[in-house]
């Protein structure tokens, strides 16, 4: 963990204040504790989950997975066509839910293609979590993935919106490994995040000269949260380091996006990868369940690359 809980900061205050009172000099610890105080305050910010939740998902037509990922429960939901085909799964945006996409996995299940959603930690089903970030949504797609009947399916597609074409894209990375590296297909992204850095700058711009301190707090916090990456650096959270597709991908982008922006369209353009991108004049950031537009392409994309 990065942050301390509440009651630890809590408790900071009166052993603060005990100290000034009967030690030495003690009043040296009142701004010790202000700026313990101020890096933790900056560094939950930087690792709160969705303060709101969407919908959760259900429908009969896909069975509900749990299983648990080193005491994190995982929810996935599943539809199984019949006989044996490719599966295209799906990864939601910030305070979105699987709930979200069910016209657009009715598309692909439409044309007998399996599908998979999954919940990102804090929302639909998924639990809380602490510490929030990319990698534990990426863990918890792969523990997902490796619970499937390896029988039923033949490629994998991801479908990725917002930030959750963040976590799509990172799994190219070669730290992240799995069956799913050596079947994957296409990879279909829709007004994706693929820099964290823009959002992470967000948070300081009214006190621009916090930033090179901001990163450093937030590197530190990455690396004391994923031990198991090592050395992770403030550039790799950003594409291309963060993971670029090595496998044909779709990009749909909305003309008029009122959240991201184009930045994240514009960089994706200049990486040298297999990509197809339509800009949508009619097509939302969000609340975007349904749109003719994008629909009609991802239905071509389907049969020309996927069937």
């Amino acid at each position: 963990m990065a942050t301390w809980s509440g009651y630890a900061i809590i408790s900071l205050i009166p052993i603060t204040f005990a100290a000034s009172y009967f030690i030495p000099y003690g009043l040296i610890s009142i701004p010790i504790c202000l700026m313990i105080i101020f890096h933790q305050v900056i560094l939950r910010g930087i690792f709160k989950g969705p303060k709101y939740r969407s919908a959760a998902f259900s429908d009969p037509e896909w069975d509900v997975i749990s299983l648990d990922n080193n005491g994190f429960q995982v929810c996935g939901f599943v539809n199984w066509q019949q006989n044996e085909a490719d599966m295209v799964v799906f990864v939601h945006g910030w305070q979105s839910s699987s709930e979200k996409y069910t016209e657009r996995m009715r598309i692909f299940m439409d044309k007998n293609i399996h599908t998979l959603a999954i919940d990102m930690r804090g929302h639909g089903m998924a639990s809380d979590t602490f510490e929030w970030t990319a990698g534990k949504v990426i863990s918890d797609i792969k523990a997902l993935l490796e619970s499937l009947d390896d029988s039923r399916r033949n490629k994998i597609h991801f479908y990725g919106h917002s930030l959750g074409g963040f976590g799509c894209i990172g799994m190219h990375h070669h730290r992240h490994q799995g069956w799913w590296k050596e079947r994957y297909g296409t990879l279909m992204l829709e007004s994706p995040m693929v820099a964290y850095s823009p959002i992470m700058e967000e948070m300081v711009p009214s006190i621009p000269f916090m930033l090179p301190l901001l990163k450093k707090w937030a590197v530190r916090g990455f690396n004391r949260i994923h031990p198991e990456v090592r050395g992770l650096q403030w550039s790799d959270i950003d594409v291309p380091d963060w993971g670029l597709p090595d496998c044909p991908t779709l990009l749909l982008q909305a003309a008029n996006d009122r959240r991201l922006g184009l930045f994240h369209y514009d960089l994706l353009l200049e990486q040298d990868i297999d990509l197809e991108s339509h800009l949508i004049e009619s097509l939302p950031h969000s609340g975007n369940r349904t749109n003719s537009d994008r629909d009609k392409l991802i239905s071509d994309w389907i049969d020309n690359k996927i069937l």
